[in-house]
């Protein structure tokens, strides 16, 4: 045992704070580790059918809240939901039911797996981030032009299909969108370097790599999804494309129709219950999957708040993965989260021509996902709207809304 006299000594002092500190580790464990140095600008790099796809990340951390954006210029998507646990940073897409998981391998160096779906099941791949600005290439070479401007596109070998891709190019960035039948790309990204051009997108689920040779004003390659092992050949040529329409509009002759669909609650929702009689019914045919039915939901759901004091109800069917009821509604439900949707959201089947032709049965089955149908107060079905233009296609993301304000406004004006 030790005296008091040693205990007051210099060497004392030394063994009592020792002890003061060894008590203190006891009691409260180990201090807890520092987020990694995490807030910042990444390129994030996937592995991809046509090779790594970058894409811009941006993290930053506010009052102890973390937040993340996916870059896809000039797109600035926000994720969904952003949490960081040490060295690995979740970036979380609830409403597509994928994630990001990156882990610190290193100063600037992050890597980890995206966990994506699709309609043949679970996709995972790996992924890297590095500290870095550039997407493709960090010098590229002299651009060969100025692809600004209206592209028409011819996709595909055996049944090729011909869309409108709108560019714009600043040095050697470009930007733009391609519109097809069954939608658009988003918001595709990259650069032309030389004579190469290179676009890409991500959104935390839907992915595409474009690649291109400019040579004699034509634009040749493919483009690859994420488990794309051949390409999509396409080429594109310049063109005016003036009366190019995103939307095509099909009269069914006023027929009437309806349906019975459940909603997360088990309540079976139908077009003729007493809420929607007398009213003009715009129902939305889609799924979480979908990113256009995403694009779509940013105008349709602030557009329905707007005007249902005038007398217009909306309706969503949801054609959803499997056959799993509860892991629909699960997705539907964070879908519906995303975007503040207070209508109702009914599954009405699986997004395959059989289900849906089953469920709309003579306006099936549903040819491009997003489609709307509208109804007048009378309970006709008047007009169907198949497919729809995102925010990333400039103009003709401006038609399809005035269409579809036109004929909502129209139907309004009508006496039931």
């Amino acid at each position: 045992m030790m005296s008091v006299s040693t205990l007051r000594s210099p060497l004392g002092l030394l063994i009592r704070a020792a002890l003061a500190s060894l008590a203190a580790l006891i009691l409260i464990g180990p201090a807890a580790a520092a987020p990694a140095d995490l807030v910042g600008r990444w390129r994030l790099s996937m592995d991809h059918g046509g090779g790594p796809l970058p894409v811009g990340l941006e993290v930053r951390q506010t009052g102890g809240r973390w937040q993340a954006w996916l870059l896809n210029p000039p797109e600035r998507l926000a994720v969904e939901q952003v949490s960081v646990e040490g060295d690995k940073l979740v970036l979380a897409f609830p409403s597509y039911n994928s994630t990001v998981t990156l882990n610190v391998a290193g100063p600037g160096q992050l890597t980890g797996t995206a966990q994506l779906i699709r309609s043949t099941g679970p996709v995972a791949r790996p992924v890297t981030a590095t500290r870095a600005t550039y997407r493709f290439s960090a010098s590229p070479r002299k651009p060969a032009a100025d692809l600004t401007g209206r592209w028409t596109v011819t996709s595909g070998s055996t049944k090729p299909v011909t869309g409108l891709a709108q560019f714009t190019q600043k040095g050697n960035l470009v930007s733009g969108s391609v519109q097809f039948p069954s939608g658009d790309t988003r918001f595709l990204a990259g650069e032309l370097d030389g004579d190469t051009l290179r676009l890409s997108h991500f959104d935390g689920s839907a992915s595409g790599i474009w690649t291109a040779k400019l040579e004699n004003g034509v634009l040749t390659g493919g483009s690859f999804g994420v488990a794309t092992v051949t390409p999509t050949p396409w080429t594109a040529k310049r063109a005016d494309a003036a009366g190019f329409k995103a939307v095509a509009v099909e009269g069914p002759g006023a027929q009437r129709w309806d349906f019975k669909f459940p909603d997360a609650s088990g309540r079976q929702v139908s077009l003729s219950d007493a809420r929607f009689k007398g009213k003009v019914v715009v129902i939305t045919l889609g799924g979480a999957w979908c990113p256009n039915c995403h694009d779509e939901a940013l105008f349709v759901v602030p557009y329905a708040k707007r005007r249902q004091k005038e007398g217009l109800e909306l309706i969503g069917l949801q054609f959803e993965y499997g056959t799993d009821p509860v892991r629909a509604f699960r997705q539907v439900n964070s879908f519906a989260k995303r975007y503040g949707i207070t209508y109702p959201l009914l599954l009405a089947g699986e997004p395959t021509p059989e289900s849906s032709k089953a469920a709309l049965g003579p306006l099936g089955p549903v040819k491009v996902y997003p489609s709307t149908i509208f109804v007048g107060r009378d309970g006709r079905v008047r007009e169907v709207h198949v497919g729809w233009a995102g925010p990333a296609t400039g103009k003709l993301h401006d038609a399809a809304k005035k269409e579809f304000d036109e004929t909502v406004s129209k139907l309004l004006r009508e006496r039931a």
